[in-house]
């Protein structure tokens, strides 16, 4: 593999160095305020882009999505355990270079599904009640409809980026690669029961990641361990 475009070895050294002795209070505290930076840099790209298509709109409608039923309570999987599941995948992942090449990999596929967005624009036809959920489920999804735009879904970020969390956890061999799993797999499926996304969506969320997360290691490759870190091992390009 080349040398790539941060091969270096420079960043590398001093993200090892800045990482927090691990698991300590402030070890977690560091990896959670990167999820939510990163989090904040994926609202950066997709509320602009949001509102500049905001007119324009195709109908990515399927008979599958016509025959998925709206099962309200699976929103909790879709968001927030999608949230949380970022989060602990990437508390738990033990190398902070892979941490930081999934996040260029995030970064990428956003700007990949920006891009599609202005191409393609699309909003998902939402229910036009809460259903039958529950009185704290239907608060939920009545505030999240609000805030959430309705268009520009195809490719899901959602989607996108829980793929990448599982893939940086398969990457690293950890076993928390089989709870990141999970959270992809779930927020796959109740993208479409929570009546979220198209599943045309869901598959080129899966394919934006897979490209990304590519993308990034091309940019960025991984070397042995640039320093002696606290607790970082060394892994095979």
């Amino acid at each position: 593999m080349d040398a790539g475009v941060l091969g270096n070895g420079f960043v590398d050294r001093l993200i090892v160095r800045l990482e927090p002795r691990r698991w300590t209070p402030i070890y977690v505290a560091w990896r959670v305020l990167l999820v939510i930076g990163m989090i904040g840099v994926v609202a950066m790209f997709y509320y602009p882009a949001s509102l500049a298509t905001a007119s324009r709109s195709f109908d990515l409608t399927t008979a599958l999505d016509r025959a998925i039923p709206f099962v309200p309570w699976t929103w909790w999987i879709y968001f927030p355990h999608y949230v949380l599941g970022l989060m602990i995948t990437t508390v738990f992942l033990p190398d902070p270079r892979v941490v930081f090449r999934v996040f260029l990999a995030i970064v990428l596929a956003q700007v990949i599904s920006c891009t599609v967005y202005f191409i393609l624009p699309s909003a998902y036809p939402r229910p036009t009640s809460v259903g039958d959920a529950d009185p704290i489920t239907a608060a939920a999804l009545t505030w999240f409809w609000g805030i959430d735009p309705p268009n520009n879904t195809f490719p899901s970020t959602h989607v996108a980026n829980a793929c990448l969390a599982a893939m940086g956890a398969w990457y690293s061999k950890h076993p928390i690669r089989w709870y990141s799993l999970l959270v992809a797999a779930g927020v796959f499926v109740t993208v479409h029961t929570a009546k979220q996304h198209y599943w045309v969506d869901a598959v080129g969320g899966v394919v934006v990641a897979s490209v990304a997360f590519h993308w990034a290691f091309r940019i960025w490759p991984m070397g042995g361990s640039p320093a002696p870190a606290r607790s970082v091992p060394a892994l095979d390009p």
